[in-house]
């Protein structure tokens, strides 16, 4: 990709079959279900309830209440009027918690949230007998294309509703302290930091960082790990290259730089999502890097918004590719009414749902069909290139034996923030812990 090219919105899906699915929200790892569980027997599509009235229990995502409840309500409330005879109880009880405790008992609702092949979760739902599988059910995929199918399905079989929006890390920025202070959209990396030493020396927190938060202070490691380290990062996971590549390690070098520079304010070693989303919404902070997943929180705010995806040293812009499983759910194999459950999967899956998320979130759109709902929206969109999600890599990278990617985000990032240890170390620690696959 040439420097400086864009993408429309409609193109990310075509650019998203190349790219690795990746972490898009602000959903925490889950943590797998144990072998030993029991595997639970699958109902029949002939034990469906036909056009009696029947109840599903659907569980939402807990970690994103705030920004899903009105969407789903109107979802669910457009679901009843074309079905009458289906009860939808949905319930934000899903956390990683609920979810296992779930698992164990063999006791999960009809649907629930699914992050498809983003970790390893689905997966191993699925070959411990959790999940239903959808593939027989001739579900109308007209209107995606092979990455987003590729999501859901495990071992050539679909499993949960396929994904229609896009979920990247970028940089929102107040737009009156930038001006203020000289500030505009830096062309590449050095204009970047440029930038926030000039903020810092105003006495303004450049950006502001949940450290107390394990996966939204990784938001940082996210954004620039594609931006500095995607070809080592592909190398990696194809059995070409190891994690001690020198890009690596200079990336998680650059995120320690920023903490020792003071970048992130004095005190965001204590401070929740909470307490760093308020410091930038009020004006105490010039920025943040989340996730366009809460774009619509920002835009709620009121302040004069601004988005960019961080520059490399180059000037391109290479962000971290994932599919949002905001509206991805899967249905449980012990499900009484697989055939209910499923048109509320082809509900989710339909274009009349889908705008209603997008017309309350502002998310990304990967379907021409779906309208953006303003030109901020459009502007989550502008890069050069998608590239990897580190998290999806470490995963890649994993075994049974040593997970690489909660290594990451429990030990790495958390010594990182606190100089316990260099770029150089981190990376050798993710080597030592990483399984790599034989050369492509």
């Amino acid at each position: 990709m040439r420097k400086g090219q864009t993408f429309a919105l409609a193109s990310i899906t075509a650019l998203l079959a190349f790219t690795l699915q990746a972490c898009g929200s602000n959903n925490k790892n889950e943590s797998s279900p144990s072998a030993s569980s029991s595997a639970p027997a699958a109902s029949s599509p002939a034990a469906s309830s036909g056009g009696e009235n029947v109840t599903l229990k659907v569980w939402g995502d807990l970690g994103n209440q705030a920004v899903l409840e009105e969407p789903f309500k109107k979802i669910n409330a457009a679901f009843a009027a074309k079905y009458p005879n289906i009860k939808i109880e949905y319930d934000f009880a899903q956390n990683d918690q609920s979810l296992n405790v779930a698992l164990q008992a063999n006791e999960l609702p009809d649907l629930f949230w699914v992050q498809g092949d983003k970790t390893s979760k689905m997966s191993e739902m699925v070959k411990n007998g959790f999940l239903l599988d959808l593939t027989s059910y001739n579900m109308d995929l007209s209107r995606y294309d092979d990455s987003q199918k590729s999501y859901c399905t495990i071992d050539g079989k679909i499993y949960c509703s396929l994904p229609s929006f896009f979920d990247t890390n970028v940089v929102y920025y107040n737009k009156e302290i930038y001006d203020k202070n000289g500030l505009s959209v830096p062309k590449n990396w050095d204009e970047f930091v440029q930038g926030l030493d000039k903020l810092k020396a105003a006495g303004v927190t450049p950006i502001a960082l949940a450290g107390k938060s394990e996966w939204d202070r990784a938001w940082p490691i996210f954004a620039l790990a594609p931006a500095f380290a995607n070809d080592a990062l592909q190398a990696a996971q194809n059995g070409t290259g190891k994690l001690t590549d020198p890009a690596v390690a200079g990336m998680f070098q650059t995120f320690r730089d920023l903490v020792d520079k003071g970048y992130f304010g004095k005190d965001f070693l204590a401070q929740d999502m909470a307490g760093a989303q308020f410091s930038f919404t009020n004006g105490k902070a010039a920025a943040i890097i989340d996730g366009t997943w809460n774009n619509s929180t920002y835009v709620a705010s009121g302040l004069s918004l601004g988005r960019f995806p961080i520059p490399n040293k180059d000037g391109k812009r290479i962000v971290q590719s994932s599919y949002s499983n905001f509206m991805t759910y899967a249905i449980a194999s012990r499900s009484k009414h697989p055939e209910e459950a499923l048109k509320y999967l082809e509900f989710l899956g339909g274009q009349e749902a889908q705008q209603i998320m997008e017309d309350a979130t502002g998310l990304v759109p990967t379907i021409k069909d779906i309208t953006p709902k303003d030109e901020g929206v459009k502007e989550l969109g502008v890069f050069d290139q998608a590239g990897l999600n580190i998290y999806s890599v470490l995963t890649a990278l994993s075994s049974p034996q040593s997970n690489a990617a909660d290594m990451m985000m429990k030990d790495v990032i958390p010594k990182l923030m606190t100089a316990a240890i260099t770029g150089e170390e981190a990376a050798a620690i993710l080597d030592k812990a990483a399984t790599y696959p034989a050369p492509k």
